[in-house]
C-alpha cells in the first residue's frame, strides 16, 4: 500500500509537473504571442501613422499646386483684363474730379435781366430742365441784385447752398467757380451747345421784337465775339457751337409743354455743356413757389433788426414807378397813415424799404431819373433831419447792417446799387406787425417784391402773430 501510495504520488507529481510545465509552455506563448501582437501593432501603427503623413504631405502639396495654379490663373485674367481695359485719358481724370464720371454734362444758365426777386424764381426753374436732361446745375455767380455769370461773388454769397441742394436732392449743383476751374484744367476744350430762350412779342435786351407765330426752335450762328465778352463767356476754355433759339411762340404757351419741347431737343445733345441765355422777363417753364433760401448771413442781420424794432411798422415804396410831381403829397398821405397806425396799435418803430437812394446811390439799377419832388418827399418823411415833429424812420443804414463788409472794397459795388440790402429789406418787411405799400400814382402797386413779401406773411401770420397782411396808405387827395 505504501508502496503503491508512493507510486501514485510519484505519477501524480510527474503528472502534476507535465502539467505545470505545459502550462507554462502556454503562459510563455501567450506572452510572446501578446508581444508578437503588440509588435504588429505597434508596426501597424506606425505604418499607418506615417501613410497618414505621407498622405496629409501629398495633400498639402496637392492644395499647394492647386493655389498657385489658381493665382497664377488670376494674374493670367488679371494681366488679360488690364491688357482689354483702355487707362484713363487726362481728361476722363479732370472729369471724375468735378463731376465723378469719365464723361461731364453740365447745365449753365449764364444770364437773365431781372433783378434778385425775379431771378430767384428762374434760377429755381432751371432745376426742372437740369433734371430732365440728367446734367449737373451750374450755379451763376450773383452780385447787384442780379444771378449771372458777370456777377462778381459766389452762389452762397446771397442763398444757402446747402438748404438749396435740401430742396433737391436728386439734382446735381456745380459753383461757377468749380466749372470755371473745370474748363480751364481740361486738355481738350469742352464743347457747349449755346441756347437762347426768347418770349415772343415782347422787347428783349436787344429791343428787338420777335414775333414768331408757335412754339419752336431756330438754328442760329455761332455767339459773336464782342457777346461773349459781354456775357463774360470769354472766361471759360469753352468751344461754344451754333446756338440754338428758342421761342414761346407770340400766341399764350404752355409751360409744361415749353419745358417737354425744349427738353426733347436738347436731350440727344452729346455736348458737356449747355450754355443757356434767357433774355424772358416772364417764367418759361412751370412755377415753383419754394424761393431759393437765403444766405445765413444776411439771415442773421435780418434777425438782429427785427429783434431791435419789434414791434414795428414796415412800409416798402418804390417810387421810381411813381408820378414824381405827385410824390410830395404822397410822403404827407403816408406820414397821415402812419400816425394813425401807430395810435390805433400803439407801434412806434417804423422801417423803411424803398429804392431810394439813401447812400447816395440808387437802390434800383433801373431808377435813374430822380427829381427835386422825390428829394422833397425825402424832406416831409424826415429821412435827412433829425426833429421831433417829424416820424422816426429806420432803414438799413440806420440799423448799420452789414457793417462788417460794407467798406470792404471788395463789396464796394454791392452798395453802390440794389444788392443784398434788397434782400435784407424783403426779410424784415415779411415780419413786420404792420405793413404797408404804396398806392396808385405814388408807387408800383404790384411787383413780385411785394407778392412774395405777402405771400410768406400770408403764410406766417399766426405764428409772428401779425395785425394784417398789407395795406395801401390813404391816398384820397393823390
Amino acid at each position: 500500500e505504501i508502496h503503491n501510495i508512493n507510486k501514485s504520488i510519484e505519477v501524480n507529481t510527474i503528472n502534476d509537473n507535465k502539467v505545470n510545465t505545459i502550462n507554462d509552455n502556454k503562459v510563455n506563448t501567450t506572452k510572446e504571442d501578446t508581444v508578437k501582437e503588440d509588435t504588429v501593432k505597434e508596426d501597424t501603427a506606425k505604418e499607418d501613422t506615417v501613410k497618414g503623413d505621407t498622405v496629409k504631405e501629398d495633400a498639402v502639396k496637392e492644395d499647394t499646386v492647386k493655389e498657385d495654379t489658381v493665382k497664377e490663373d488670376t494674374v493670367k485674367e488679371d494681366t488679360i483684363n488690364s491688357s482689354l481695359e483702355t487707362p484713363l485719358t487726362e481728361d476722363e481724370k479732370i472729369n471724375i474730379k468735378y463731376c465723378q464720371e469719365k464723361t461731364c454734362k453740365f447745365l449753365f444758365p449764364y444770364y437773365h435781366r431781372e433783378q434778385e426777386t425775379r431771378a430767384n424764381i428762374h434760377a429755381r426753374l432751371y432745376t426742372q430742365l437740369a433734371r430732365s436732361l440728367n446734367r449737373t446745375l451750374v450755379l451763376s455767380n450773383v452780385g447787384n441784385s442780379k444771378i449771372l455769370a458777370c456777377a462778381l461773388h459766389p452762389f452762397d454769397f446771397y442763398y444757402d447752398l446747402k438748404a438749396f441742394q435740401k430742396q433737391y436732392p436728386d439734382i446735381r449743383f456745380i459753383t461757377q467757380n468749380e466749372f470755371f476751374k473745370w474748363t480751364k484744367e481740361r486738355k481738350i476744350r469742352p464743347i457747349a451747345q449755346h441756347s437762347r430762350m426768347i418770349h415772343d412779342n415782347r422787347k428783349n435786351d436787344d429791343l428787338v421784337v420777335h414775333k414768331q407765330k408757335t412754339t419752336g426752335v431756330i438754328e442760329g450762328g455761332k455767339l459773336g465775339r464782342k457777346q461773349a465778352k459781354s456775357f463774360c463767356l470769354d472766361r471759360f476754355n469753352l468751344n461754344i457751337t451754333n446756338y440754338k433759339e428758342f421761342h414761346t411762340g407770340i400766341r399764350k404757351f404752355d409751360r409744361e409743354a415749353m419745358l417737354k419741347f425744349v427738353t426733347n431737343t436738347l436731350n440727344s445733345l452729346e455736348h458737356e455743356a449747355i450754355m443757356v441765355l434767357n433774355t424772358s422777363p416772364r417764367e418759361l417753364f412751370p412755377n415753383i413757389s419754394k424761393v431759393i433760401p437765403y444766405s445765413p448771413s444776411i439771415i442773421k442781420e435780418s434777425k438782429k433788426i427785427i429783434k431791435k424794432l419789434n414791434p414795428y411798422i414796415a412800409v416798402h415804396w418804390r417810387m421810381e414807378v411813381g408820378v414824381p410831381e405827385l410824390m410830395p403829397k404822397c410822403a404827407n398821405k403816408l406820414v397821415e397813415t402812419l400816425k394813425k397806425v401807430q395810435k390805433k396799435y400803439g407801434i412806434t418803430n417804423v422801417y423803411l424799404a424803398t429804392d431810394y437812394p439813401l447812400n447816395g446811390n440808387p437802390q434800383s439799377q433801373t431808377f435813374h431819373n430822380i427829381s427835386y419832388f422825390h428829394k422833397e418827399a425825402i424832406e416831409i418823411l424826415g429821412l435827412n433831419v433829425n426833429s421831433s415833429k417829424h416820424i422816426k424812420f429806420d432803414t438799413w443804414m440806420s440799423m448799420d447792417a452789414f457793417s462788417q463788409i460794407r467798406d470792404d472794397p471788395k463789396y464796394k459795388s454791392e452798395f453802390k446799387s440794389a444788392g443784398i440790402q434788397g434782400i435784407l429789406d424783403k426779410l424784415v418787411c415779411m415780419q413786420a406787425k404792420y405793413f404797408l405799400k404804396g398806392p396808385k400814382g405814388c408807387a408800383r402797386t404790384s411787383s413780385t417784391f411785394t407778392r412774395t413779401i405777402v405771400a410768406e406773411r400770408n403764410k406766417f401770420k399766426n405764428k409772428y402773430n401779425l395785425i394784417n397782411i398789407v395795406s395801401y396808405w390813404q391816398s384820397s387827395n393823390v
